[in-house]
């Protein structure tokens, strides 16, 4: 018997959304993905060097489109402290806020450094409830 087919490995799998990255703009797409997490470093940088990068590569739908995600997430995020700061003024729910805090600190973490991975596989990663698809 014949060996099996071999996928070509030059090709980026496909991934659920049928959208792949270009070669060229993998690296772009991951340092777009990692740009929110320029916040925790300098405060704003998490929106505004997602910003800057929609701006310049507004050409590139995969680009924008990963940099809109990263700009959407990080508003929700500062939404939800927001919200938390609120709800803290009760002392009662100062445990569901700490919880809460912790939960959603997490996911701002994992989602950038998950779609980054997945950008330099090619793949493009859509941020669950706040991502979008390029188009």
């Amino acid at each position: 018997m014949g060996s099996p087919v071999q996928p070509d490995s030059a090709l980026p799998p496909s991934s659920p959304s049928g959208v792949t990255i270009p070669p060229a703009d993998q690296g772009l797409a991951v340092a777009t993905h990692l740009s929110g997490l320029a916040g925790y470093i300098v405060p704003g940088g998490g929106i505004v060097v997602p910003i800057i990068i929609w701006i310049v590569k507004s050409e590139s739908a995969v680009i924008s489109s990963i940099a809109k995600q990263a700009v959407v997430l990080n508003l929700v995020v500062f939404l939800l402290a927001c919200v938390g700061f609120m709800l803290s003024l009760t002392i009662i729910l100062i445990p569901l806020v700490i919880v809460g805090g912790i939960v959603v600190g997490l996911i701002a973490l994992a989602l950038p450094i998950i779609g980054a991975i997945k950008a330099s596989e090619g793949v493009y990663y859509r941020y669950p409830v706040v991502g979008t698809y390029p188009s």
